[in-house]
C-alpha cells in the first residue's frame, strides 16, 4: 500500500514540477495548437490496495489502457483533454509462503477520463464501466470466488487520476507524446465479498468487503493538430 501511495505522490511532484518549469520556457510566447486528437497507449502495474486476510499474500499485476486522446486549450496554460478507451487491471493472491496455488483476477473496463489540463500536467477522473472479467488459477486454490466477480457483481470504476504529458517531438501536423499517469480508486472493484487464496478460516465475518485496484502507467500518444497555430 505505501508503495503504491508513494508511487502516486512522485507522479504528482513530476507533473507539478513540469507545470513550473514551463512557466519559464520561452517558448510560451510562441503560438500553440488550439485542438489536438488522436490515439494513445500505455501499460504498467496495478495491485491490491486492501486489507490482505492471514494465511493470503497479494502482489502486483500488469495494467494496461489504449484508445483516443483529445485536448482543447483555453490558452497557453490552461485547457481540457477527454480519453476514450479500453483499460485492463486485475488483483493477485497466494498462499502466503508458498507459489502455488494462487489466483488471478483480471478485470476489463471502457474507461472515460475526462482531465483539466495545466500545461503538460492533467488532473481528473477515470470512470471505468466493467465489461468482463476472469479469473485464472494454478494449483488448486480454495477458497473459490468466481461468482464474485461476475459482470454483475463489479463496481462502476471511479478513479483521481493524474497524468503528466511530455512532448517528445513536435512538428506543424501532430506530436508525439510520452505518457506517465497514475489512477487511484476511490471505489472498490466488486460490490460482493470475496475470500483470498489460503485464507484462514474463511467466513462471513472476515470475507474482503474493500478491493481498491490502484495502477500506475507509462506509454505513448501520437496527437495530430490540424489548423492554423493560435497566437
Amino acid at each position: 500500500m505505501k508503495r503504491t501511495i508513494s508511487l502516486f505522490l512522485v507522479l504528482f511532484v513530476l507533473g507539478t514540477t513540469t507545470g513550473i518549469f514551463a512557466q519559464v520556457n520561452p517558448q510560451d510566447s510562441l503560438p500553440y495548437k488550439q485542438y489536438e486528437f488522436g490515439v494513445f497507449g500505455t501499460g504498467g502495474l496495478s495491485i491490491f490496495n486492501g486489507t490482505v486476510p492471514d494465511g493470503s499474500k497479494t502482489d502486483i499485476h500488469s495494467a494496461y489502457t489504449f484508445g483516443l486522446l483529445g485536448t482543447y486549450a483555453a490558452n497557453r496554460d490552461i485547457g481540457f483533454a477527454l480519453g476514450l478507451g479500453y483499460e485492463a487491471r486485475g488483483m493477485f493472491f497466494k498462499q502466503q509462503n508458498v507459489t502455488t496455488p494462487n489466483e488471478t483476477i483480471n478485470i476489463n473496463y471502457f474507461s472515460i477520463q475526462p482531465s483539466v489540463k495545466f500545461k503538460s500536467f492533467l488532473l481528473g477522473v477515470n470512470i471505468g464501466l466493467p465489461m468482463s472479467s476472469s479469473v485464472d488459477t494454478s494449483g488448486n486454490p480454495s477458497p473459490s470466488n468466481l461468482s464474485s466477480f461476475a459482470k454483475s457483481n463489479l463496481n462502476t470504476l471511479i478513479d483521481i487520476r493524474a497524468e503528466g504529458l511530455l512532448p517528445i517531438v513536435e512538428n506543424d501536423f501532430g506530436n508525439l507524446y510520452f505518457i506517465i499517469q497514475a489512477s487511484y480508486p476511490l471505489t472498490s472493484a466488486t460490490n460482493a465479498g470475496f475470500f483470498t487464496v489460503g485464507q484462514t478460516n474463511p467466513s462471513s465475518s472476515n470475507a474482503v468487503t474493500k478491493s481498491p485496484i490502484p495502477t500506475v502507467q507509462i506509454g505513448l500518444s501520437y496527437l495530430f493538430s490540424p489548423g492554423a497555430k493560435t497566437k
